[in-house]
This record gives structure tokens, C-alpha cells and sequence, in this order.
């Protein structure tokens, strides 16, 4: 059977909402060897965060199809997955408890005002940046006094198996893009919190035997951590396809960044506001300060060390509500 035939009958059973979103051709990214292209999961969805709708595919039909009542998220208190997810979950019944990072005494603005629209605050328990290293256990402590409920525990980024049919969606989308335009692409810009969409991309593209590249932004790991998720979503995968996978093919066609400006994760600076300023002045769409911006400036940068060529595709992850808790900055660049 044709591969891509038989990923996508694998995949689409598992997975629920529409996941198709277009690519075009960017003006300010091209070289005289390279043609640039963006890829608009930012156009996803309003509500729920560009790329990460694709992992709820089928994280919610996995968690409806098991009677699961009760959920636990942990994140941050200004995390796109945990604004995005908790509609979802609210959407189909199945109630939400939140253990964030920080104290009450965070600011209602951004991502944090919306998540407070739809979760009360007897579903939120604060844990300070010390107990953070155990929220896992703590969570499942809390978890397991629900005794009366159906729980599971999402991890940090909705990184878990039940989530990898669903992020496996862009690696078929892409693949339709490229038809849809009749052009291949050499090379993918992603970028990676817990990193679940790179991860599912790159294992579908090796399975697939495609001699592409895959330029992998890292906001919030390093490599090593992201190899052994990556090995761990691998051996999900293979039981998911039915096949054992080469992992020397998958290796040999990744790269590694890190942010040469706001390297922290979650971090800001000037920088990164004058850039969200100009795509949207030269591009015509909104980036994040959090993941995508950083990936927008750090594709220009690889492009011209590595003097690449051929066909590349940035793909846009969404995360347009978190502008909401940087307006002061956003004015600064148009009163400038």
C-alpha cells in the first residue's frame, strides 16, 4: 500500500474538526537560491492556538471515546496549551483542573485573563516556582483523591501519545500543500516548546522516506531532551504505523537552534516586538512573542550562514491571543 495512503487511513479515524490550513509565498525571506514559504496554522483557529489544535485532534476524541470526566493541565499561568485545551475540554463536558506555575498574585491580563473566563478558580491551584520540578506528582496526588471522577493527566504541552495521531495531521497537510502548489520542500523551520508537532512531523517524513530537512527552533528544551521524547513518540509511532522506523535516517535530517535573541523561554525583549511589527507591516499576519516571532527571526539568520537553497517552508504556529498581554509594548512600536 502507498505510504501516504496508509498514514493518512491510520491516522484519520482518531482524529475530529477540519486541520487544513494553506501555504503562500513570503516577500521578504527569498534569496536569489531559495524560495520561502509560510505555513498558516495561525489561521486554525481564533480561539484555540494555531498548531496545537492539531494535537487535540485526537487527545479529545481519546479522552471522550475512555468516559474521561475530570482532566488536569499543568503549564504555565500564561500557556497557550492551557487556554487553548480548556475550551476544548469544557466544549465536551469534561471538566478542567489547572496547576500553574506562580501565585495568585499574577496580573488578569493576556493569556491568563482568558483562561480565568472559562475556569474558576476553585479548578486552579497555584505552585511556586520551587514545588515546580514535582507538579507531575503533585498532580497525580490531587489526581487520585478524585476518586469519584474519571481523571487523566495531560502533560505540560499536551505531550502525550494519545495527542500524536492529531499533530501527525501537519505532516499530511503539508504534503497536500505541496501538491495543491506542485512544489516539494526541502526544508521546514519549526518551532518547539515540548515539541510534539516537530516530533510527529519528523517521524512521518522519515517513515515517508522524504529527503527533507528539519530546522528545529528550540524554545523551551535542549537536543538531548528532545531526542528522548523524540525516541519515546518513535516507539508510539512504529505501533501506531505497524513498522519499525530507521532512526539513522530520522537523525541525519535534523537541526538544532536555539533563540540568539530572548533565549529564555517565555522571555521578551525589543527585539522581538520590532519584529512582530515589520511581518506584519512587509507579511500581513500577526506572530506571537513566544514562539513564532523568534522563529521568524532566526530564519533569515540560518538562511544566510547556511547559504541554503531549493524550496523551505516556515511553519506558523499560531499563538496569536498571547498579544493580548503585551499591548504596551505593541503601542511602543507604532508611536516610535
Amino acid at each position: 500500500m502507498d505510504k501516504i495512503k496508509k498514514l493518512t487511513q491510520v491516522i484519520q479515524p482518531l482524529v475530529d474538526y477540519p486541520y487544513h490550513t494553506r501555504v503562500h509565498k513570503l516577500k521578504t525571506f527569498n534569496t536569489s537560491t531559495l524560495d520561502c514559504y509560510v505555513k498558516r496554522d495561525d489561521e486554525l483557529s481564533f480561539g484555540v492556538s494555531g498548531s496545537k489544535l492539531r494535537k487535540y485532534l485526537s487527545l479529545i476524541p481519546y479522552l471522550l471515546n475512555n468516559k474521561i470526566d475530570t482532566t488536569i493541565l499543568m503549564g504555565s499561568s500564561h500557556s497557550n496549551n492551557i487556554l487553548s485545551l480548556s475550551q476544548l475540554l469544557i466544549e465536551n463536558a469534561i471538566e478542567p483542573h489547572l496547576f500553574l506555575l506562580g501565585d495568585k498574585s499574577h496580573s488578569l491580563k493576556g493569556n491568563l485573563l482568558l483562561t480565568r473566563l472559562f475556569v474558576p478558580e476553585k479548578n486552579i491551584h497555584w505552585i511556586s516556582r520551587q514545588e515546580w520540578p514535582s507538579v507531575e506528582a503533585i498532580a497525580q496526588d490531587y489526581g487520585r483523591r478524585l476518586s469519584e471522577k474519571h481523571t487523566y493527566l495531560i502533560a505540560e504541552g499536551a505531550s502525550v501519545l494519545p495527542a500524536l495521531p492529531g499533530a501527525l495531521t501537519l505532516a499530511l497537510d503539508i504534503l497536500q500543500n505541496e501538491q495543491l502548489i506542485a512544489k516539494q520542500f526541502d526544508h521546514i523551520f519549526i518551532d518547539a516548546g515540548t515539541g510534539l508537532i516537530a516530533i510527529a512531523t519528523i517521524l512521518a517524513f522519515s517513515w515517508l522516506r522524504r529527503d527533507v530537512l528539519a530546522h528545529v527552533l528550540l524554545l523551551a528544551e535542549e537536543e538531548a531532551s528532545f531526542l528522548q521524547r523524540l525516541e519515546s513518540f518513535k516507539l508510539g509511532f512504529e505501533k501506531l504505523i505497524g513498522e519499525k522506523l530507521a532512526m539513522d535516517f530520522l537523525i541525519g535530517r535534523i537541526r538544532f537552534y536555539r533563540p540568539t535573541k530572548a533565549k529564555a523561554f517565555g522571555s521578551t525583549n525589543p527585539t522581538i516586538f520590532k519584529t512582530i511589527s515589520r511581518i506584519a507591516q512587509q507579511e500581513g499576519f500577526l506572530t506571537d512573542p513566544i514562539y513564532s516571532a523568534k522563529l521568524f527571526i532566526e530564519v533569515p539568520i540560518i538562511i544566510e550562514k547556511q547559504k541554503l537553497s531549493g524550496k523551505a517552508l516556515i511553519i506558523h504556529s499560531g499563538g496569536g491571543l498571547s498579544l493580548m498581554g503585551f499591548q504596551q509594548q505593541l503601542i511602543k512600536q507604532i508611536i516610535s
